[in-house]
């Protein structure tokens, strides 16, 4: 149940913006924007094959919870992550937190390789086969 609950989860990611949606070996971690400001928190273990966690969050936890799966998880588990340059461009953020939000990720898309070599995110729905290919 939990594989074809995900599955479906990311066929609808992009249908109300521009999701994160990052993986590692072994677990993938999705913010999905679900219109008014609201976003779709999911964690799925590649290993169990089952959804960790699933809920609905507003904009201010989404950021806070971004902005942890970023410095916290996915700077420890790659190889090369520039989190200076990531605070550098946190610092400048302005606007409400759902606005950081979907500026941060638009930013991680647009200049990938300033922050990271290979970053394990998915940006465009054409491309969320990398994830599926790991159920």
């Amino acid at each position: 149940m939990s594989k074809e609950e995900f599955t479906e989860i990311l066929d609808q990611a992009f249908d109300e913006g521009t999701p994160f949606i990052d993986f590692t070996e072994y677990y993938c971690f999705a913010l999905i924007p679900k219109g008014g400001g609201d976003w779709l928190q999911v964690s799925y273990d590649f290993m169990e094959h089952e959804i960790l966690e699933k809920k609905e969050i507003g904009g201010e936890e989404a950021f806070n919870q971004f902005c942890e799966e970023l410095e916290k998880s996915l700077s420890t588990v790659l190889d090369v992550f520039y989190l200076n340059h990531w605070k550098e461009f946190k610092s400048t953020l302005d606007g409400s937190l759902t606005d950081k939000l979907e500026k941060s990720i638009e930013e991680l898309k647009t200049n990938t390789d300033h922050y990271a070599e290979n970053l394990p995110v998915v940006f465009s729905k054409e491309n969320i086969g990398k994830v599926k290919d790991r159920l």
